[in-house]
This record gives C-alpha cells, sequence and structure tokens, in this order.
C-alpha cells in the first residue's frame, strides 16, 4: 500500500479522525445498533435522523430536509422523483453521474446546457417554453463542480429559472460544510441561503459518512419526494452509525471550530494553487478544497502519478468521460490538516515528476 502525503480523499474538514465524531458514533452503535432495519418511510429513522434534519435545515436554510442512506441516490432521485416523462430537464454538461443518470431515467427531455453558461440555459428554456408552456422544467447545476473547483452564478440562474416558471436545483455535495459563512457553502456565500428551490448534498465529505439530503423550501415537495423517490422510499434508511456521524459533523461544521477548520483548508488549499501556478503548471478553477491540474495528456498523468508515488504524493487522475475528451488531470482534494510547509514540496515534486513523465513518454516515442 502506497504511504506518503494523500491528495485522493475527500475528508476536506478531517472529521473522520475527529474523537467526537467516532465517540458520537460509538454511542449510536450501542444505544440502536448498526442497521436502519427498514425504509425511511416506515421504521427506519431514529431520532438522530431527526435531530439530523434539524442541522441541514440550519446549514442550507431550507425548513423540509428528506434523507438518503447515499449521495448518489439523493442526486438520483432528486430527479426521478420529480421529474415525469413528458417533462424536462437542463443540465449542466458537467453535472454529476447520479444527476445525469436520474435526468435519462426520468424523461426524454433532456437538454445539456453548456457549462456554467447562463445565457446556454436562458436559450434552451426559452426554445422549451415556446412550444411548452404546460409542463414541468429542471435546472441542474452545482455548488462546486469537482473536476474544475469552479462556481455559476447562481442568483441569476435563479432569476432566469423564475423567468420561465422552472426549478433549479443546486448540488452542494463538494462545497457544503467546506466553504462559506458557517459552512454554509456557495450558496450561503452568494447570499442565498433558503432562497434556492431544491438543495441537493452528500455526507461523503465534509461529514465523515456516507449518506445523502434533498433540501425544500416546500413541505409539499418534501413529501411528494418522500413517497416518489424511489432511491428513498425502496431503500433502507440512513443508519445510525451514519445519521450519528453527519450530526455530529454537522454541529461542529456550524461551530467556531468548525470556522477554524475551513480558515486552515482556505490556507493550505491558497498556498498550493500558489506554489503550483509558480512552477507553471495548469491550475483550474477556483479557491475550494479541490485543486485540479490539467496535464492534458492521460498518458503523461499515468506516468507522473506512478513516479509521484514513489516519491510520497497519493493522487487521483481524472481522465475522460469524467472530464472532457483530450483533457487529463490530477484532481488533488485538501484536507484542513494538510501541513502548509508541505505544500511548497508537494508542487515541486508534481512538476518534477510531470516533466519526467513528457520526457520519459518521448523518448519512448522516438525509439
Amino acid at each position: 500500500m502506497a504511504q506518503g502525503i494523500s491528495f485522493a480523499t475527500q475528508d476536506y474538514l478531517a472529521l473522520s479522525r475527529e474523537p467526537s465524531v467516532r465517540r458520537a458514533v460509538a454511542e449510536a452503535l450501542a444505544k440502536y445498533g448498526p442497521h436502519a432495519g427498514s425504509s425511511p418511510i416506515l421504521t427506519g429513522h431514529t431520532p438522530l435522523a431527526d435531530q439530523l434534519k434539524r442541522e441541514i435545515s440550519q446549514l442550507t436554510g431550507m425548513a423540509h430536509i428528506i434523507l438518503f442512506p447515499t449521495g448518489w441516490g439523493a442526486g438520483y432521485g432528486s430527479i426521478t422523483g420529480l421529474i415525469r416523462p413528458q417533462d424536462h430537464v437542463v443540465l449542466d454538461e458537467r453535472a454529476h453521474a447520479c444527476l445525469n443518470q436520474g435526468a435519462h431515467a426520468a424523461t426524454r427531455n433532456v437538454v445539456l446546457a453548456d457549462h456554467l453558461h447562463n445565457d446556454s440555459v436562458h436559450e434552451h428554456l426559452a426554445r422549451i417554453r415556446a412550444h411548452d408552456t404546460r409542463n414541468a422544467v429542471m435546472v441542474v447545476t452545482e455548488g462546486v463542480y469537482s473536476m474544475d473547483s469552479d462556481t455559476p452564478r447562481l442568483a441569476a440562474l435563479q432569476d432566469i429559472c423564475h423567468a420561465y416558471d422552472a426549478t433549479l436545483l443546486v448540488d452542494v455535495a463538494h462545497d457544503l460544510g467546506a466553504l462559506g459563512p458557517g459552512g454554509t457553502g456557495k450558496i450561503g456565500e452568494q447570499g442565498l441561503l433558503g432562497q434556492i428551490d431544491l438543495v441537493m448534498g452528500s455526507f461523503s465529505k465534509c461529514f465523515a459518512t456516507n449518506g445523502g439530503f434533498i433540501a425544500a423550501r416546500s413541505e409539499n415537495v418534501a413529501e411528494y419526494l418522500s413517497g416518489y423517490a424511489t432511491s428513498h422510499f425502496f431503500s433502507s434508511a440512513l443508519s445510525p452509525l451514519q445519521a450519528a456521524a453527519a450530526l455530529q459533523c454537522a454541529r461542529i461544521i456550524q461551530s467556531p471550530e468548525g470556522e477554524r477548520r475551513r480558515a486552515a483548508l482556505e490556507h493550505v488549499a491558497t498556498r498550493l494553487r500558489a506554489a503550483l501556478t509558480k512552477r507553471g503548471l495548469t491550475v483550474l478553477g477556483d479557491m475550494s478544497a479541490i485543486v485540479p491540474v490539467e496535464t492534458h495528456s492521460a498518458a503523461v498523468a499515468r506516468v507522473a502519478c506512478k513516479l509521484a508515488e514513489a516519491r510520497g504524493l497519493i493522487l487521483a487522475i481524472i481522465e475522460f468521460p469524467a472530464v472532457p475528451l483530450n483533457s487529463a488531470r490530477f484532481r488533488m482534494q485538501l484536507m484542513c490538516d494538510h501541513l502548509p510547509q508541505d505544500m511548497d514540496l508537494t508542487a515541486q515534486i508534481l512538476d518534477e515528476t510531470v516533466t519526467e513523465a513528457r520526457e520519459l513518454l518521448t523518448t519512448g516515442a522516438e525509439e
């Protein structure tokens, strides 16, 4: 097993190692056991799940929360639960697989908008409403895109949606907890807390466990999703252990300790971005827990990854179809307890191994 500095885990706030989170899980195991025992629509929820709903409600500014055993199920169910075959989905071309598959499972009327291009969304909505003013339209985007570390202009996008009687769904898996005032993510950062139509998230990043949620402003929408999102109705509920971990993390996220961890995360991410850029490497996107480094060559990325691993860097390579064709990048995922001084060494090693990989591949091609 490789050892070294890992940039391949999504434990952004390092809460999986937090003693109070581990104690909460141990106490839940002793009190409730490891198994939910039933669908959430029946008897699967514990009091921990109800407490977790209240915390997620505070973090999202949304009154009504539906919990799922996986984040993937929450994304998929948020679309299949609401969209009928005659309805429409306008999907950012780089939206997560669970959102893509949910859209295509729900309806044939799916169009892809240019990435983060609000004018493209506007054009698609105008075209749809020119011939269909009756059926529903859902627009789907993300708070932070994990492959690019970039963010939509949400207020303008929400206004466009409302102008065309469309519903906006925002996936906050990678920013809720890690960014924004009080850990409220990009929605909070952009001053839209409680104003987005639907918010979907995952517990697998800042909440130290699996699971996910959908947050709605409308009680009727939440009740409808509870019954018609099949990944909710026909799944066992979030386990007591998952609920306990996510609950304790949600409390930490909203505490002064959460602010300290977010500040530490921002510090190491900013330092790594600066160190990589100084060495001439192509760093994508904006400040978040994710630092994408583009190589434009899968072969270079694969060779450099092996070379870097031998020198103590554990990296994740992202290739097509997760990123556009002819792209290949390292998705470097930061944690708040990465050491700032290690960021300079990391940039040096990555620069040297990418250069060495290109030289090796050039030499091999010539021979």
